[in-house]
């Protein structure tokens, strides 16, 4: 690819990288329940998708199998919990905190993989984990002295971290098989009818918001979603996985700038510390996993 070429995909992901840094800004600027923002911004995302899979002549239901869409499905209920708990975290601490801690999704897909698939950990992702998990320990404590709520907050984002790590695990065996519009269709689906599902058991309103409220959905599934997430996606076409993994590491900088900028919010001087622990560490594992398959790949 040449130079001009790759600028503008590097462009079109720091476009992403503000579609999902604006995600925990919007989710802040409603008061609407935490699971109903959640089965919105996916049921949206879900419809908007619906004409594009129409027009190439829908899932290919029998081709995927009961298996694999019972996988797919299975996805999709992890990636409700985890909308859920992360979103339900941004009422409870700070956008700095939610989102970095929140972040930390690969180092749980890291450790479920290896107790699942006996996938080995390379020294350098040891270490990169240490730091993270220091930055989380100190951040954690911070604010559970400081603020009992925002501790609160916290372990809610860790969760959502975690149901975040069980729903790309079962989308990396998926996309083996399965296309991207047809696993995130399946999964998108799921996670709407689970988070439906929720909201009619709780007995949670799902009518009734104001105005400004139907578009913080419509722009969170517009523009966090398939203008954030579904942007990296798209990008991995071009470039290298680890620079996309990397890319990813710019939504808790971009979410806390633009919470700053916004919403005037003002994280602790222990909050940014421990989140540039975190987010070294982050960066520390990434690099090395992909160090490692790098190195697999040419013994093969």
């Amino acid at each position: 690819m040449e130079d001009k070429e790759l600028g503008k995909v590097y462009l079109i992901m720091g476009l992403g990288i503000l579609g999902v840094s604006f995600s925990a800004v919007l989710i802040r600027s409603t008061d609407a329940p935490s699971t109903v923002i959640a089965l919105y911004r996916m049921l949206i995302t879900f419809l908007l998708f619906t004409p594009l899979v129409m027009k190439k002549g829908g899932i290919p239901l029998k081709k995927i199998g009961g298996k694999g869409i019972g996988l797919a499905l299975l996805s999709g209920f992890f990636l409700a919990l985890h909308f859920a708990a992360w979103i339900e975290s941004l009422k409870h601490t700070t956008i700095a905190s939610s989102t970095v801690l929140v972040s930390l999704q690969p180092l749980f897909t890291a450790t479920l993989g290896y107790f699942l698939y006996k996938e080995s950990l390379r020294r350098g992702q040891i270490v990169g984990m240490g730091i993270a998990i220091l930055g989380s320990a100190l951040i954690g404590l911070s604010d559970f002295i400081g603020d009992g709520g925002h501790f609160y907050g916290d372990v809610l984002a860790v969760m959502g971290g975690a149901f975040a790590s069980v729903y790309v695990l079962l989308g990396r065996g998926l996309r083996k098989t399965l296309s991207n519009l047809d696993y995130v269709y399946l999964a998108y689906g799921s996670c709407s009818i689970t988070l439906l599902t929720v909201n009619l058991l709780w007995q949670t309103p799902l009518t009734g918001y104001s105005g400004g409220d139907y578009l913080i959905f419509l722009g969170l599934a517009v523009f966090s979603t398939i203008g954030g997430h579904t942007v990296f996606n798209w990008a991995l076409k071009y470039v290298e996985a680890n620079k996309v993994s990397v890319a990813l590491l710019g939504e808790p900088i971009g979410a806390t700038i633009l919470g700053f900028l916004i919403l005037r919010e003002v994280p602790t001087e222990a909050q940014l510390f421990s989140g540039l622990i975190i987010l070294l560490g982050l960066y520390i594992f990434i690099k090395d996993s992909f160090r490692r398959k790098k190195a697999t790949a040419s013994l093969s």
